[in-house]
């Protein structure tokens, strides 16, 4: 009787997400991780990722002609990890740089696996036991042990070390259940559930860049649902649609100041606009290819020492994902990355409302989610999950009857 190593596959994919997710973080190293943002420097956490790499590597290598049809999708990814490891030789901090872009690797590896190796709607399934781990775990944390699951501040982490990681993954929460209560006939009472669930955590962060996000991910699928090329009625309704949301915007606008003080944030958007002002100086002084991968924003580089000087709180990186990229490896990376990033935009767009697949429509509504997380935070070229499901999905958008017949 032959072994399958499909259920131990589908375990690791499981629990790599919720690692890379920064799931149970606080059981690892100590309630005091709490409320720390940006790299978590452990030496346990370090054995756990080089560990998940090397499975990676050997579980892509076991299907070489698969994993090598998939790379070939998508050249420009490619592409933007030579820039990233030629950034090493423009680094003040080498070693630093170097240590960031294997994990960079790695973590791509990982989005090239999940790709590659599942369907989309595997991929859910999977998303979905990661996600519904952290639901679940982070009411408990906040319930039974809230030393670890509420922040000082009342705010709650659940089992992440910071609200906003506990929003971000209860946004794709959110998305995970709602495609899959929409894509299936069973258990979808229990996905519905589950949606609600990860909205109620994201009120109780009091995130309301994840709320935003929530609400914009359901009106635009909603809306792109009503599309029809042959129904008059359909088009009025998004119209209507179209109409409502402008007005919305303008009301938000209009109303913007009270909308912050409701979440104590500032007009600078708690500190970020004059951080950006700060490094688009430092983006000038080395515009084409940027201070190396992941040295910029490291505790021993010169400008990170005056930006936390100059500003009273000590920012992570650049809360920008665009920015961040520029930083990082340069206007050519960030050139080669948004035309490309965005054309996997429309490209999806136009094939769902060619197609109306589902597929597409996930694929839509997750890179524009990491469009406008990536305003104010950062996941592209990341060691995170939602660069890793974002590069998943791009991966999954390229697919052929050719690459499905290999092994």
């Amino acid at each position: 009787m032959k072994l399958s190593i499909r259920p131990w596959e589908n375990a690791f994919a499981v629990a790599s997400l919720l690692l890379f997710s920064q799931g149970f973080y606080s059981l690892i190293l100590g309630a005091s991780i709490g409320g720390k943002e940006g790299d978590i420097d452990s030496a346990v956490l370090r054995f756990a990722f080089i560990l998940i790499y090397l499975i990676t590597f050997a579980l892509l290598g076991f299907r070489l002609p698969r994993t090598v049809a998939f790379l070939k999708t998508n050249w420009w990814l490619l592409f933007l990890l030579g820039l990233v490891i030629f950034s090493i030789s423009k680094s003040s901090i080498p070693d630093i740089s170097l240590r960031k872009a294997i994990s960079l690797i790695g973590t791509s590896a990982f989005a090239l696996y999940l790709g590659s190796r599942y369907t989309f709607e595997e991929q859910l399934k999977i998303y979905s036991w990661s996600f519904g781990i952290g639901l679940f775990c982070s009411f408990l944390f906040a319930l039974i042990i809230p030393t670890y699951g509420i922040m000082p501040s009342g705010d709650w982490r659940g089992i992440y070390p910071h609200k906003n990681g506990l929003g971000e993954a209860m946004v794709m929460s959110f998305l995970t259940f709602y495609f899959l209560s929409i894509s299936t006939k069973q258990y979808r009472t229990l996905f519905k559930i589950c949606c609600l669930l990860s909205v109620l955590i994201i009120l109780f962060a009091h995130s309301a860049t994840s709320l935003i996000s929530v609400m914009f991910i359901f009106t635009t699928a909603q809306g792109l649902k009503l599309i029809s090329f042959r129904s008059k009625k359909r088009v009025f309704a998004l119209l209507l649609l179209l109409i409502l949301i402008v007005v919305s915007l303008f009301l938000i606008m209009i109303n913007f100041n009270t909308i912050l003080n409701v979440y104590d944030r500032d007009i600078t958007l708690t500190g970020r606009t004059p951080l950006w002002a700060d490094l688009w100086g430092f983006i000038q002084q080395q515009p084409w290819f940027g201070y190396g991968y992941g040295a910029f924003f490291s505790g021993s580089h010169r400008e990170t020492d005056i930006i936390w000087k100059v500003h009273t709180w000590i920012p992570p990186h650049a809360h920008n994902g665009f920015i961040e990229i520029w930083l990082d490896i340069g206007l050519i990376g960030l050139a080669v990355f948004s035309i490309n990033y965005f054309g996997c935009i429309f490209n999806s767009l136009f094939k769902y409302l060619l197609f109306k697949d589902l597929k597409m429509l996930w694929i839509l509504l997750l890179l524009l989610y990491t469009i406008f997380f990536n305003l104010t935070e950062v996941s592209f070229l990341s060691q995170s999950t939602l660069w890793i499901i974002s590069l998943a999905a791009i991966y999954s958008m390229k697919t052929t009857s050719k690459i499905k017949s290999l092994n």
